[in-house]
């Protein structure tokens, strides 16, 4: 019967501790910051501050509300994209939504275009994919969809009003190596790739200055009396 008692008490324990852990975990702080989504990006995931469009090459950047693009080797920051895209549709591109670690990824542009060239998706998702699929996220590795669910991409080739010529090759293909495995895999945020935060400066203890001991004076009397007494000694013995 004591044996079932104890049994009893340590299983209504166990229950105990993990109801209180999960409820610890459901209300735990957290150091995200939420911020506010355009109306042309897919559905928002908590954390993310970055998105990448890899058909323009141009990053957005959800604190700021600004496009970040390359031009005669500076990158730009406008509300607007560039002339060269104004009729590019925002509603319908391909969107990464970047790792919520990274910061400022455009100063690191070359991990992005290496995993993510202009159209690579077409390569990586079925033809009959490619039209419910709105982008990809990083955090957790997946495909965002379309709301609808099925939506012509107008900017690919091929939905074009006037359909693209496609040029006479004066030589065979040359295939790249700069692309590698990695197109289409999240890029691993690295330290260098993180937001730098000042340490918290403590308070600076005052510094205790130890005083020396007071002199004895009487005693370097003393001892300045006994070698004086030596030295006359070592004088006085005969020869």
């Amino acid at each position: 019967m004591k044996l079932l008692n104890k049994i009893g008490f340590v299983a209504f324990l166990c229950v105990s501790i993990s109801f209180l852990s999960g409820c610890g975990s459901s209300n735990g702080y957290t150091d995200e910051v939420q911020y506010t989504n355009p109306s042309w990006a897919p559905d928002y995931y908590s954390g993310v501050r970055y998105y990448y469009m890899p058909d323009m090459e141009v990053y957005y950047d959800l604190s700021n509300q600004d496009f970040v693009y390359l031009e005669n080797g500076q990158w730009l920051f406008t509300h607007y994209l560039p002339p060269y895209y104004s009729s590019y549709d925002l509603d319908n591109c391909f969107v990464i939504a970047l790792n919520t670690g990274v910061y400022q990824p455009w100063m690191h542009h070359h991990f992005y275009i290496s995993h993510y060239p202009r159209y690579y998706y077409r390569n990586i998702y079925r033809e009959d994919e490619r039209s419910k699929i709105r982008g990809f996220n990083e955090n957790g590795g997946r495909p965002i969809y379309h709301r609808n669910e099925v939506r012509p991409r107008i900017n690919q080739p091929g939905h074009n009003e006037k359909p693209e010529r496609k040029p006479q090759l004066s030589r065979e293909p040359q295939n790249t190596n700069y692309y590698g495995k990695e197109i289409g895999r999240p890029v691993k945020v690295k330290p260098a790739m993180k937001e730098t935060r000042k340490p918290v400066e403590k308070a600076s203890r005052p510094e205790i200055i130890k005083e020396r001991p007071k002199e004895n004076k009487a005693e370097i009397n003393k001892q300045f009396n006994r070698e004086e007494k030596n030295n006359n000694r070592r004088e006085i013995r005969p020869r």
